[in-house]
């Protein structure tokens, strides 16, 4: 592992030669992923804490205390403190002074839906002249941050977990063409198979702005347990409304896991993935290590 600081309290972001742990700047037609562990509580370190809420602006505060319980509250810090860190260094800034909006995706999205895409608001988009786009999600234990240039993102995981009602759940979500395909698998790819479908139609509807506001029966993505491996088994997600210029692939996100992204459009080269410390020094950085993928 080679840590080095995304952003210093005090300083500028880090020179875009190394950004964001890929050992280049953004570059077109190539998606970003980052992957985060998420700490279940602050272990009694409340400069810690402290160090991670401070990267948060003070609507996230509140959201964040708002939550029942520290594990729960502690996720939510940790995941969207590591988003703006990341957005932070994309664009120079220090991560509590990326400002940040929702808006109606400018692609995907139904009229008159809710506007329920996260995104930079325009005086930070115009300021560093980037069409940056970004999405985040976390569940317990862990978080994906992903970002690209000029096309729509979204991407989700979830932590996999036994069902009793599984078969009643997973043909209330799944098309019928999922339906018929899942049903014919073993019983014991099943659990995976539900998380797949699940991840890869969230990171879709994630994508174009809608999340759960969509009937999930009315968008078709492969059913099978098997991971799709980056750009090369991307496949087009199929969509009841018409809409066919959509993609989805799996992320590696570890044992008990599932990870999936959608993006909007082809030409894609590339997906890099890399993962982000969950430590923030008394510098307030963060360090990101282990192996970067390409997928291609």
């Amino acid at each position: 592992m080679l840590p080095f600081s995304l952003w210093r309290k005090g300083g500028s972001a880090v020179g875009r030669s190394l950004l964001l742990g890929f050992g280049k700047m953004l570059e077109p037609n190539v998606i970003y992923v980052w992957r985060i562990a998420l700490d279940s509580d602050w272990n009694g370190d409340e400069e810690r804490a402290a160090r991670w809420r401070a990267l948060l602006s003070p609507e996230e505060v509140l959201r964040a205390d708002a939550f029942r319980t520290e594990t729960l509250r502690c996720h939510y810090v940790m995941a969207h403190g590591a988003l703006r860190v990341v957005l932070g260094a994309c664009l120079g800034m220090e991560p509590r002074s990326v400002a940040l909006t929702v808006r109606q995706p400018s692609h995907g999205g139904d009229a008159g839906a809710s506007p329920t895409k996260p995104a930079l608001a325009d005086f930070v988009r115009g300021e560093a002249m980037t069409d940056l786009r970004f999405n985040l999600s976390h569940t317990s234990g862990a978080a994906l941050i992903a970002a690209t240039l000029g096309r729509e993102i979204g991407v989700d995981i979830e932590r996999i977990r036994p069902m009793e009602d599984l078969e009643a759940i997973g043909l209330s979500i799944f098309s019928a063409v999922e339906g018929s395909h899942w049903e014919s698998l073993r019983d014991d790819d099943r659990l995976v198979a539900f998380y797949r479908v699940w991840t890869r139609k969230e990171a879709y509807l994630k994508a174009i702005g809608l999340g759960l506001f969509r009937n999930l029966q009315d968008v078709t993505v492969p059913a099978d347990a098997a991971a799709l491996k980056g750009i090369g088994d991307a496949r087009l997600v199929r969509d009841a409304t018409g809409k066919s210029d959509w993609r989805v692939t799996d992320v590696p996100v570890g044992e008990g896991y599932c990870g999936a992204v959608s993006w909007e459009g082809d030409g894609v080269s590339s997906i890099q993935v890399a993962d982000l410390s969950s430590d923030l020094d008394g510098n307030l950085s963060v360090a990101a290590g282990g192996r970067k993928r390409s997928s291609s």
